[in-house]
């Protein structure tokens, strides 16, 4: 099994607004059952009876809600829980870099394994979740950047793709990574059998992480190369929290703001996939959400058609329109059609956020 667990907890979460805003992003939404995506992730985390931390990476505007989250958790697990801010979004590459910098220096055991959750995913499966990070940990023990596909069951054109090679016991060898394809060419990926949709989860040690980024990306990764000169912790709630200081803060600014695919998975030749067997949603629009169809707090009233779906905090009716997508949070409304959520970003950048 892993040592620790890093989540990434920085996402803006622009296309669930207005519910996901600057202060409180969507990791910290309810979309199913009593948790926020982000309390769930770290429940999740902590099934796996780890021995060390959980780090999760989030900006520094978020600590307080990710406190709030966090202080509804038993005392055995606030006590492994690390909250390590960034001072400004630099995307997952930088994020991970001081991560991994991090867990070095605080731990002294460079050679320690992670697994990598991102805070926004729904997952329901434990039991085969945790076989599948136990099967990438022995994988990483071989000195492998591993990463976890998911069986697509219909041809998205909203995730990236994993082409899997060869059989390399207990996972497959990695031949390609894919952008979001087009339809037509997600059709073709579905129907080779083959490609896989890259999750976003990674498993792999940090010494190894560390190596094959120098290579891949030497200006981010040089910058933590040093002791990191770690920015004073506090306890709140038996919550540790790391907030940036004025050295980390300069070193930021100054890394390039790319994904950790981009600047190492694209780049390696060490990399290993695990098939997955768990369920597995990414939370990433209000299509995605009206599929998950979770239960109103407020009355609703729809007159003729039921295929609207409803996010309020006060109450809605729906008279004489089908196929809608009615948001009312935090003071400000959103009304689409179903299978068009993808603009609202645009919304989002152009409206108050």
């Amino acid at each position: 099994m892993v040592d620790h667990v890093i989540i990434m907890a920085g996402g803006a979460g622009k296309r669930l607004w207005p519910a996901s805003n600057n202060s409180k992003p969507k990791q910290f939404m309810t979309v199913q059952g009593k948790d926020s995506l982000f309390l769930s992730t770290i429940k999740r985390a902590a099934s796996l009876g780890i021995p060390g931390k959980i780090l999760v990476v989030t900006h520094q505007d978020h600590i307080k809600a990710a406190l709030e989250d966090s202080q509804k958790l038993p005392l055995e697990i606030r006590q492994k829980i690390v909250l390590l801010a960034e001072p400004q979004a630099r995307n997952t590459g930088p994020a991970l870099a001081y991560a991994g910098a991090w867990l070095k220096e605080s731990t002294g055991n460079k050679d320690a394994s992670v697994l990598v959750l991102a805070a926004d995913h729904l997952i329901q499966d434990l039991r085969q979740f945790a076989k599948d990070v136990e099967n990438a940990s022995l994988l990483a023990g071989l000195d492998k950047l591993v990463v976890y596909g998911i069986r697509p069951d219909f041809p998205s054109t909203g995730y990236g793709y994993i082409e899997a090679g060869e059989e390399t016991a207990p996972g497959f060898k990695v031949l390609s990574f894919k952008e979001k394809p087009d339809q037509s060419t997600a059709e073709e990926f579905l129907k080779a059998g083959n490609y896989l949709w890259n999750s976003g989860m990674f498993t792999y040690k940090l010494s190894f992480f560390e190596k094959e980024l120098l290579a891949g990306s030497p200006k981010m990764m040089e910058p933590f190369l040093p002791v990191l000169n770690c920015p004073a912790t506090k306890i709140e709630n038996d919550i540790t929290v790391v907030m940036p200081d004025e050295a980390l803060s300069r070193l930021y600014a100054a890394l390039p703001r790319e994904s950790v695919d981009y600047a190492l998975m694209e780049k390696s030749s060490h990399i290993a996939m695990i098939r997955s067997g768990f369920d597995w949603n990414d939370v990433g629009s209000w299509d995605v959400i009206a599929d998950l169809n979770p239960p109103t707090e407020v009355p609703v009233f729809t007159s003729g058609d039921d295929s609207n779906f409803v996010y309020s905090d006060i109450p809605v009716a729906l008279c004489g329109v089908q196929d809608l997508i009615v948001v009312i949070k935090n003071g400000k409304a959103l009304v689409c059609r179903k299978g068009e959520s993808q603009l609202v970003k645009d919304a989002a950048e152009s409206l108050p956020f």
